[in-house]
């Protein structure tokens, strides 16, 4: 009691001089205003100038509560106060602040009261706090509102942003979404739930019942986006039994096409909502996609990202953010780009809507169209600019607690590029880290029912092609790859190194990016990247339903990661039921005599398959031209080696096929690179700066000679069909 009078006192004698001074402004006081009270304020800096030095300042405690102090008034009848999200009243103007929508709670006090603890707001998030003072008088003679300010007017603006949420277990996932329902599939193990550190950290936060986390009700809301979207009352509010969590899922049905939904999973013991609730899932519904859209090409003269213009690019990455945020248009919506004109990013694009980009079918015939991965300007040093990429899914917005689901995503007759990315022979060492597909480490979790590319052509994605990463889950149905060409990557170390060409970064025992990898009729050409498969060598306990699978077939590897040595496979460890289906690819090392470049080739490590010790080997068919051998193989250390290949001995047609072959009966002595290609070895030789560029894609076709015709790479369509004449 001492202490807060003492801050009232001193509350008191502060504002009495800033008030009594007859030269000083006093906010909201005016010779128009003089029958009203006077406006106090918040004490925070911008009015104390005391800084983190003031004990009675403005600040967020415990996480999620805001302590808010403020200057008293002599003789008035007390204050009012209230407060909203930042995203619903930071305009400043008074209608936001007006609409009863926009107030998250407020609050009348007596005269005597000068601080207030506003309890268990939403964490990260942004919240604005407004005050007035109140008048015996009554209506009409209170204090104007301090607080409504935008955020440039110092004096009328209070605003303080919530801390993260401790670690919170994710209990619920959905999928099978479609136009009116989805599924809800609930967890409740803590066994499953992460790591032994994660447990603990859990039981300090959630009540735990004979190894289940507590949960009572489930609760599915349209999202503020779209409030008023049709949802079922038993949904708003449904009671989970015992059936439900035996068989491990709900189906909700009832909904609204196109709109997103808000799914949570709660302990009703717990009395504040943002603590009783687990993992939030924020779920767009399917909806019927309109016809295609023609993004016309247009190359603006006064562009103003540099070098955009001279490549008669049109901008393309605020089309697809808008498609992103627009809900009128509904997922599968599908992009036609102009065939034969070129496009422009100039800054990252997060991927969390299903789209399909594509060159226009009626255009087609010009050429595909040319989608420029930023890199239209460098630096004065020769440094690349703008290299963009585009990302799984987004960094979480205000308040969002949960992942994003999206549908499928397909990219179609497209040539990607990033033209003034620089790798690390051309630049002093110093490299573009660019991708084509990347992920924010704080990114939210994400779930894909399917990433496609068909058709397209890849250059100047230097550092790797697609990862993900980060603390949360990643789950795709499907990645599909197919008549695709990835050639003029330059590479982002001396080594090679740099991330791997498809890197899934796993995290938690519940994540799975290569549940059904498909990766056919493609070509790699001397790209130095990482490994061409990883899961960061992770090693879990996975649950029964994590399994992976990968169909690689009818692929052309030339100088596949040779600078390093990297793998094919480099896993280490996979979870049970895994498969692995590998047939019909070539592999090409390929070098002038004049070229000294390291040809190291090595092809799998994976050494334990974890829970039941189930996996599929089905490789057979798999060839290799006759040139720079180690003992005979195309690699130092090929799939048919004992050690490090969990799959030795389960391969389906033997472990004869495990082996890369030169040739048959017909053609036992194989088939050397320049005899099978018009010239496939590297135009630029190490230690030159253009090594691992320059490539003439026309060099590639095969040789119209019986000695092709007859080798074993003919005879039985090895690799890309593309390359046959």
């Amino acid at each position: 009691m001492k202490k807060k009078f003492l801050y009232i006192m001193m509350a008191l004698c502060s504002f009495s001089f800033v008030a009594c001074s007859d030269d000083d402004y006093i906010p909201g006081k005016s010779e128009l205003d003089a029958d009203r009270e006077l406006m106090t304020m918040f004490r925070v800096d911008d009015n104390s100038n005391k800084g983190d030095t003031d004990p009675y300042r403005c600040q967020v405690v415990n996480i999620n509560d805001v302590q808010l102090r403020w200057y008293g008034v002599d003789g008035c009848a007390g204050y009012e106060l209230k407060w909203g999200l930042q995203g619903n009243v930071s305009s400043g103007l008074a209608e936001d602040w007006e609409n009863p929508k926009n107030i998250e709670g407020s609050v009348i006090l007596g005269p005597d009261e000068l601080e207030y603890l506003v309890k268990d707001l939403q964490y990260s998030t942004p919240y604005h706090f407004a005050i007035r003072t109140l008048s015996k008088k009554g209506e009409g003679h209170h204090s104007k509102w301090y607080g409504y300010g935008s955020g440039r007017q110092w004096s009328e603006y209070c605003s303080f942003t919530t801390e993260p949420r401790y670690d919170t277990p994710e209990v619920i996932v959905v999928n099978d979404v479609t136009e009116t329902t989805f599924r809800v599939n609930i967890d409740r193990q803590l066994a499953t739930s992460g790591s032994d550190d994660q447990q603990q950290k859990y039981l300090n936060y959630f009540e735990v019942v004979d190894g289940n986390f507590v949960m009572q009700t489930l609760t599915v809301a349209p999202s503020p986006t779209n409030p008023n979207a049709a949802c079922p009352d038993k949904w708003k509010n449904y009671k989970l039994t015992q059936e439900d969590f035996e068989r491990g899922y709900v189906d909700i049905d009832g909904l609204e096409t196109n709109c997103v939904y808000l799914v949570n999973v709660q302990n009703d013991n717990v009395a504040v909502h943002w603590d009783a609730i687990y993992n939030t899932c924020v779920i767009r519904m399917d909806g019927v996609a309109g016809e295609p859209i023609l993004i016309k090409h247009f190359a603006d003269p006064n562009d103003t990202i540099r070098g955009a213009y001279d490549y008669n690019a049109s901008r393309l990455d605020t089309i697809i953010d808008n498609f992103t945020a627009d809900g009128s248009l509904a997922e599968g919506q599908i992009f036609y780009l102009e065939g034969g004109k070129t496009y422009y990013f100039a800054q990252n694009v997060s991927i969390c809507k299903g789209f399909t980009l594509q060159t226009d079918p009626e255009t087609v015939s010009k050429g595909n169209a040319k989608v420029l991965m930023g890199g239209t300007w460098t630096y004065d040093n020769g440094a690349c600019g703008n290299a963009m990429n585009f990302m799984f899914g987004r960094n979480p917005q205000t308040g969002e607690l949960g992942g994003i689901n999206v549908k499928s995503v397909i990219f179609k007759d497209l040539d990607f590029d990033c033209p003034k990315a620089v790798h690390y022979g051309l630049y002093n060492g110093n490299t573009t880290g660019n991708y084509f597909i990347n992920m924010y480490s704080m990114g939210m979790a994400v779930s894909f029912q399917s990433f496609e590319i068909y058709n397209c052509t890849f250059q100047g994605q230097v550092r790797g092609f697609l990862r993900t990463q980060g603390s949360n889950r990643k789950t795709f149905e499907k990645i599909q790859i197919e008549n695709c060409i990835f050639y003029n990557s330059g590479y982002y170390d001396n080594k090679g190194g740099g991330y791997c060409w498809f890197f899934g970064d796993g995290a938690l025992a519940k994540c799975n990016v290569f549940n059904d990898f498909i990766f056919r009729n493609n070509t790699i050409y001397d790209s130095p990247h990482g490994a061409f498969i990883s899961n960061n060598k992770d090693n879990f306990d996975w649950p029964a339903n994590i399994r992976y699978k990968f169909t690689i077939e009818n692929n052309t590897f030339i100088n596949f990661e040779t600078r390093g040595g990297s793998k094919i496979f480099d896993m280490r460890n996979v979870p049970s039921g895994t498969e692995i289906i590998f047939q019909k690819n070539l592999f090409i090392l390929a070098k002038d005599a004049s070229d000294n470049r390291t040809m190291n080739s090595q092809a799998i490590d994976l050494r334990t398959v974890n829970g039941d010790g189930v996996i599929i080997y089905d490789f057979k068919d798999n060839y290799s031209t006759n040139a720079y051998l180690t003992k005979g193989s195309i690699f130092s250390s090929g799939f048919d080696a004992s050690k490090n290949n969990a799959g030795y001995n389960f391969n389906v047609s033997g472990t004869e096929e495990l082996a890369v072959h030169l040739g048959d009966e017909q053609d036992p002595e194989g088939i050397s690179p320049t005899e099978l290609m018009k010239n496939p070895n590297p135009p630029h030789h190490d230690p030159d700066k253009l090594m691992h560029r320059g490539i003439d894609l026309n060099n590639l076709y095969y040789n119209n000679t019986d000695k092709v015709r007859k080798s074993a790479i003919y005879r039985l369509g090895i690799g890309d069909p593309r390359w046959r004449q």
